[in-house]
């Protein structure tokens, strides 16, 4: 009966402890979010920010091709002054499939290649559109996508901008992907 009250005693202290309202110094109706810095590149000279995409894929086990998935990134332009994008050239860094771990140290993207794949593309404006503002990028065998170079940006004036000498225009995803759910109908 002793360790049974001891028990319930302990139990009542700490769902009080839990209820209470705030930690002293803390405003009453603040919550905290913590956000981790993911360094971006700082020598860009437009918006340059990369989501990752999701699809839904069905995978045979007995696949004698072992065709693996494909993962996708949601690239985001932003060039408000004038003159408009054309095309941009970026190339996309990610981990071999064959690796097992995946590396989470977000400042060592340029000295841990040993598993990377990498693969360039070209983007250009659809004819309707008057600058280009997004693209979606896939990439097959690959375990997980890192970053993105920004290694070129053609403007509609005819100018070019690429990164010289240290300049880096990079943009690493979130660890975030977008579920959508389908609702069905009755």
């Amino acid at each position: 009966m002793h360790r049974l009250s001891a028990a319930l005693f302990l139990l009542a202290a700490t769902a009080s402890l839990a209820q209470s309202p705030t930690i002293s110094g803390s405003k009453p109706d603040a919550s905290a979010v913590v956000l981790r810095s993911i360094p971006a590149g700082t020598d860009c000279p437009i918006s340059f920010r990369a989501n990752r995409q999701s699809t839904a894929q069905i995978l045979s086990a007995n696949n004698a091709d072992k065709n693996s998935p494909a993962l996708g990134l949601h690239l985001t332009l932003d060039h408000p002054a004038a003159p408009a994008i054309e095309s941009i050239e970026v190339t996309v860094y990610g981990v071999s499939p064959r690796g097992r771990i995946v590396p989470t140290d977000f400042q060592s993207t340029d000295t841990n290649t040993r598993d990377t794949v990498s693969k360039s593309f070209l983007l250009q404006r659809s004819a309707n559109d008057n600058t280009l503002s997004n693209a979606d990028v896939w990439m097959h065998q690959v375990g997980a996508l890192r970053w993105v170079d920004l290694n070129e940006v053609r403007y509609t004036n005819g100018t070019t901008w690429r990164p010289s000498g240290s300049e880096k225009c990079r943009a690493v995803p979130s660890n975030v992907v977008l579920v959508a759910s389908v609702k069905k109908s009755n």
